[in-house]
């Protein structure tokens, strides 16, 4: 990969979002990889931030993933479903994922993040959640209102 130029990094990848950007930070954490970690991706969470284009929610799920440590990432689904169930109140996803770490298991962070994701994108949708079809339903404080 460290041998693409970014215009062939960018077709490469141009299916996906935000590729220019997504095209310069691979590249850029492609030589970094090479140069500064033998070649190896880090295997803790502040080395994983300090690669192009990586912030916590990158480096939590590569530790989960990749790594198998307990990790939980707070994406837009993790976000809005922990609120709106009631599970975390913070304002920002730092605040919510230290609610998780605290109301989830050790050993079911990784899951509750895959778990979470789904019942974001399935059932508790941004814009019109399927309410009625949510089998958490009478738990759920926003329902409930």
């Amino acid at each position: 990969m460290v041998k693409l130029s970014l215009q062939e990094m960018e077709e490469a990848i141009k299916d996906c979002g935000l590729y220019h950007a997504k095209a310069k930070n691979l590249l850029g954490t492609c030589h970094r990889l090479l140069e500064e970690y033998n070649g190896q991706v880090p295997a803790t969470r502040e080395d994983l931030m300090t690669l192009p284009g990586a912030g916590r929610k990158t480096a939590n799920v590569m530790l989960s993933v990749a790594f198998h440590q307990p990790a939980l990432a707070v994406d837009t689904h993790v976000f809005r479903v922990s609120k709106r169930l009631g599970l975390a109140k913070g304002e920002d996803p730092l605040l919510v994922e230290q609610e998780l770490l605290k109301v989830v298991p050790k050993e079911k962070w990784s899951e509750a993040h895959h778990w979470l994701i789904w019942h974001g994108r399935k059932i508790c949708k941004a814009r019109n959640p399927l309410c009625q079809e949510c089998p958490v339903r009478e738990l759920c404080p926003s329902y409930k209102k």
